[in-house]
């Protein structure tokens, strides 16, 4: 399954993000390959439409589900329509330990 991680920085070991839209980072990572791919998140210098930017960068690169900690509910509504499941993560760590916590199913 590909999915997205919001982050801090590019790498696995890089601290976990807490606000979707806001995330300096999107790790993408497929769960049956392990690739990883980080995405800088050009979008939180604009001051509108955060939410439907980075749920329109999810869904054309074809990911399936999303790790956050806070969500606003446009983003989340639109996570929905999409068909983008959303799983969150309320503690601290790096992008590794959320993937070791997180059941993606």
């Amino acid at each position: 399954m590909k999915i997205c991680i919001t982050a801090q920085g590019p790498a696995l070991d890089s601290p976990f993000e807490h606000h979707f839209a806001r995330a300096p980072y999107f790790i993408f990572y497929d769960t049956k390959t392990g690739k990883k791919d980080a995405v800088r998140n050009g979008f939180i210098v604009s001051d509108s439409g955060l939410g439907r930017n980075a749920v329109e960068l999810l869904k054309q690169n074809g990911l399936e589900a999303v790790i956050t900690g806070d969500i606003g509910e446009n983003a989340k509504s639109l996570l929905d329509g999409v068909g983008i499941r959303i799983y969150r993560f309320e503690g601290e760590g790096t992008i590794r330990k959320v993937l070791d916590e997180v059941n993606i199913t």
